[in-house]
């Protein structure tokens, strides 16, 4: 069934990518890859590895206060395990795929570890909706960006909270459970996937954890923006933040196989809200795209011949 509602999803973005490439000024097009400056298209490549050693360090941290130690070339590995992951499936499940590299590589429990994939989610999330609030108050006036209405600012400190209530409710309910079902059928189960949430109890790890997914959200912020410096669009660095933004919401909500289509819509209709041309805006978000996905998606592929990793169950 999703597989079905992942290829279906596909076509559509791929039919409206279609109908906008058709629409297209193809010798503007030429012309806009003409003037494209290649160092800073090679930089921002380089800093999207260099984010998966940063996001590798956040989940690492994670993983840490579960008592699963291992050393940061092994998330960042596993990191771009994931990336391989999210280009042939659909829906984020290279999630699923990091999870199984460190499981396989560690040794250790697979339930434990999906759990620290879910919470170290959960950590990147709060991380971006921190630096949406902080960031125009600081930087915002500078750049002639303003903050956002009080009620927006109410709801999304509002709906934090409530995110945060309801992972530490969970988090007590399985521990209760754990303790109740210790000898029952899925006791081992709860027991092992509970474990990986121990970072919640544990302030000064989960606090280590949020500040490296703040590095790791400026350091994406960081890649936008240079891709913009590469079409010549000396854009303000809040701009590029902004499209950031946009783009992870899209392809949050429409999950295609290595967010085909949907990543370059996206991209493409964020660049248009502030002022660029069709084709410098669409240009900007193939390449982007590919800037992002081809190093880690190879050195991934790499990681997994490198390792020898084999789809075989890791330990419960």
């Amino acid at each position: 069934m999703k597989a079905r509602a992942s290829l279906i999803a596909l076509a559509i973005a791929l039919a409206v990518m279609g109908v906008v490439l058709s629409r297209l000024d193809w010798l503007a097009v030429v012309e806009t890859w003409a003037r494209v400056i290649w160092p800073w298209v090679l930089a921002t490549a380089i800093v999207n590895v260099a984010n998966s050693w940063l996001e590798g360090k956040r989940w690492g941290t994670v993983l840490g206060a579960s008592d699963i130690v291992v050393p940061a070339s092994t998330t960042f590995w596993a990191m771009l395990v994931g990336t391989v992951g999210n280009v042939v499936l659909p829906f984020k499940l290279g999630e699923a795929a990091r999870a199984w590299a460190v499981a396989r590589l560690a040794k250790a429990p697979i339930g434990t570890v999906a759990s620290t994939v879910v919470l170290d989610r959960l950590i990147d999330v709060a991380a971006i909706v921190i630096l949406l609030i902080v960031v125009p108050s600081v930087v915002g006036p500078v750049v002639g960006v303003s903050l956002p209405a009080p009620r927006t600012l109410l709801i999304g400190l509002g709906g934090a909270f409530v995110v945060l209530a309801l992972v530490a409710a969970g988090w007590r309910l399985l521990r209760r459970r754990r303790t109740r079902s210790g000898a029952g059928a899925f006791g081992p189960h709860v027991e092992s996937f509970v474990r990986g949430l121990d970072a919640l109890r544990k302030h000064h790890i989960l606090a280590q954890a949020v500040a490296w997914a703040l590095c790791s959200w400026c350091a994406r912020i960081a890649l936008v923006w240079m891709m913009l410096l590469a079409f010549g669009l000396d854009w303000p660095i809040m701009k590029a933040a902004m499209i950031l933004l946009i783009i992870n919401v899209s392809i949050v909500v429409v999950g295609t196989p290595g967010n085909v289509g949907t990543f370059e819509l996206s991209a493409a209709g964020a660049l248009r809200l502030f002022g660029a041309t069709p084709e410098v805006a669409m240009s900007f978000a193939v390449i982007l795209h590919l800037a992002e996905v081809v190093p880690t998606a190879v050195l991934g592929a790499f990681a997994i011949w490198k390792f020898g990793l084999r789809l075989q169950r890791p330990e419960v």
